[in-house]
């Protein structure tokens, strides 16, 4: 049963962490495709919830860091560890440090 549990430092504004937010949520539902069936944001935008048939990950971002946890029993270690890895990889993506 993969779990995922991962904190990253952002280095960015709070504001601009729940932009980067929304768009790695963006691309995570665009690489599952039909995985994710919904998509619950909290009303300040800092925490979203995507569940979906044998999946649920929750994604935060705070003042300094963003956190993802999750867990994925049904797709076991066949999809698990690839579709955690590719969480990792869109978060890490998403909210490395640009150059100007």
């Amino acid at each position: 049963m993969p779990f995922i549990s991962l904190t990253i430092a952002h280095g960015q504004t709070l504001e601009e962490a729940r932009r980067r937010l929304e768009q790695a949520v963006r691309e995570v539902s665009d690489r599952l495709k039909s995985g994710i069936r919904r998509v619950e944001w909290t009303a300040d935008r800092n925490r979203v919830k995507l569940e979906g048939p044998g999946i649920w990950v929750e994604l935060w971002v705070d003042a300094r860091d963003v956190h993802a946890t999750g867990d994925i029993p049904m797709l076991g270690a066949l999809f698990g560890g690839p579709v955690a890895a590719g969480l990792k990889q869109v978060i890490e993506h998403t909210f490395q440090k640009k150059l100007p």
